[in-house]
């Protein structure tokens, strides 16, 4: 018994599924927000410039934890400093900031110094998948019967987000995107559909939330019941005053299309290799961004 409690005193702590990584320098500050979940780190960088000492860091640390993508969300006048050190400029997302967009850049990481970008072909089936998803928006009432909308506690979405991930991927984390901010979680379903989570990572300094949902819809009613709980959650960020939400999800997808399309999100960019798919592997992302009006029809500034 004593060897046996040595031992096991000796294994390696277990590494935190997100982890904040700084690295720092005379010229460079940077914080990588590291996801081991669906290997993807978002650099937040508190010091501009283009210097090549950042990219070999990045690098370095995605390539010892088997990280395929990078973002990072910046100010318009820094876009041209990430994308010389290969970085691609790959979306938009209007209210970011509050009084400014942010722009989204990614990186693929390989062998190559220069990213992967998107293809034509993964261009044309996001095409697709828009259009059939506009086709179907139309036909998508204010409301539906049977409808169920309700907050829910997040140890409860958690544990329902670690018995869909134990089995394989599934889409929403629930993990942290930015530093010092809040959540909330609601559950939804439509006459007795499957039970779907929905989440929302905001910060109040910026006025923008990140949008989430469990699993993908498989039916008309789980389509219907991510809507719904689209909307509401719109309603509910509204109210403590964000400004922009988005989110991201798979280019292929008509149905989860079908709900932000719905639910008034649009395309406002196309990332490579962004997210999970069901076996593991990577698939190209469409970023859905929604900004909120004011009651004269203007965007809020």
């Amino acid at each position: 018994m004593v060897r046996a409690k040595a031992a096991a005193s000796k294994r390696p702590a277990k590494k935190p599924t997100v982890e904040e990584l700084y690295f720092r320098s005379d010229s460079a500050y940077l914080c990588l927000l590291l996801n081991r979940r669906t290997r993807c780190i978002r650099v937040i960088d508190f010091r501009a410039g283009a210097l090549p000492a950042k990219r070999l860091y990045i690098q370095s640390v995605a390539t010892q934890e088997n990280v395929q993508k990078v973002i990072t969300l910046v100010e318009k006048d820094e876009v041209s400093s990430w994308t010389r050190v290969g970085f691609v400029r790959e979306g938009t997302i209007p209210g970011f900031y509050k009084r400014s967009d942010g722009h989204l850049c990614g990186c693929v990481i390989g062998d190559k110094t220069a990213s992967i970008e998107v293809s034509d072909a993964s261009a044309k089936l996001t095409e697709r998948t828009i259009n059939a998803a506009k086709k179907a928006a139309k036909d998508i009432p204010e409301k539906f019967k049977g409808a169920s909308v309700r907050p829910v506690t997040e140890k409860e979405a958690l544990a329902a987000r670690d018995a869909a991930w134990k089995k394989n991927p599934a889409f929403g984390s629930f993990d942290m995107f930015g530093r010092d901010a809040e959540r909330i979680y609601f559950d939804a379903s439509v006459r007795r559909s499957k039970t779907n989570y929905i989440s929302a990572e905001f910060q109040d300094c910026f006025g923008h939330a990140l949008v989430e949902v469990l699993r993908l819809p498989t039916s008309e009613n789980e389509t219907h019941a991510v809507i719904a709980a689209l909307r509401t959650l719109a309603d509910n960020l509204q109210e403590r005053g964000i400004v922009a939400m988005f989110a991201f999800a798979p280019n292929d997808n008509v149905e989860i299309s079908t709900a932000f399309v719905a639910a008034g999100y649009r395309k406002t960019g196309l990332l490579a290799q962004a997210i999970l798919d069901a076996e593991g592997g990577r698939k190209d992302a469409i970023l859905w961004s929604h900004k909120f009006v004011s009651a004269n029809g203007d965007e809020y500034e």
